[in-house]
């Protein structure tokens, strides 16, 4: 049996030409992570990340107090990256925010509430130059969804012995998908329950005599134990 901890990264710099940082709040719910987990008493046997700086630094900054951990221990793996087209629409609202005044009221909630997100990343969809066409919008989600299946195939290969903990510090995307596998679900489903995910959230599956099944979704203790709303982001 190997339970596998799905982390979202912490809040990402959005709104800025790089958007693959995290910003000091992002920093912060790492940090909140990482004191939880280590005053919960959970170690983990390893630990992924996927390749994009926002997973690493967060993987980095949650370790230091978990087993004393630290980033030479995480195992980079970039079949848990963010899904490719959603990374260049991040990079494309920097312009289209800029240029639409209209987006205003959406962009003072898109970090604390999904549907704003939602509303934005249609925008930003529609708005680029060259924007996929359906074919090749199947085909990105069929390679997508492959890549993150051929992620959990070898984190599984690679986990010896029984009741093993692993981490994988990935984005929203992966763990949707790996949602949608588990629940069997459709992929609006799945997107909704994507949209959901905080920064920093766990989302925890059991892989058992074959099959993945859900144990936790979307846990936030560690930032709802301070109550402070704020805390609480998801992009």
């Amino acid at each position: 049996m190997v339970d596998i901890y799905f982390i979202r990264h912490g809040q990402a710099s959005f709104g800025l030409p790089d958007y693959d940082q995290l910003t000091s709040l992002g920093e912060r719910q790492a940090e909140l992570l990482g004191c939880y987990l280590s005053g919960s008493g959970l170690r983990f046997d390893a630990v992924y990340a996927g390749s994009l700086q926002r997973q690493m630094k967060t993987a980095a900054i949650v370790l230091a107090p978990v087993n004393g951990n630290t980033a030479d221990d995480i195992i980079v793996d970039s079949d848990f990256n963010e899904f490719d087209d959603s990374d260049r629409i991040m990079s494309h609202l920097h312009g289209v925010f800029r240029e639409d005044s209209a987006l205003s009221e959406e962009m003072q909630q898109i970090r604390t509430h999904p549907h704003a997100i939602r509303r934005i990343f249609d925008v930003a969809d529609k708005t680029r130059t060259e924007p996929p066409d359906d074919g090749q919008r199947i085909m990105q989600a069929d390679q997508f969804r492959a890549r993150i299946a051929r992620g959990i195939d070898n984190l599984i290969a690679n986990t010896a012995g029984d009741d093993q903990r692993v981490a994988v510090f990935t984005s929203g995307g992966p763990i949707a998908v790996t949602l949608r596998q588990t629940l069997e679900a459709n992929r609006d489903q799945a997107i909704r329950l994507g949209w959901e995910l905080c920064n920093t959230s766990i989302t925890r599956f059991r892989h058992e005599q074959d099959r993945l099944s859900l144990v936790q979704f979307n846990c936030l203790a560690h930032l709802e134990s301070q109550n402070d709303p704020a805390l609480i982001t998801y992009i």
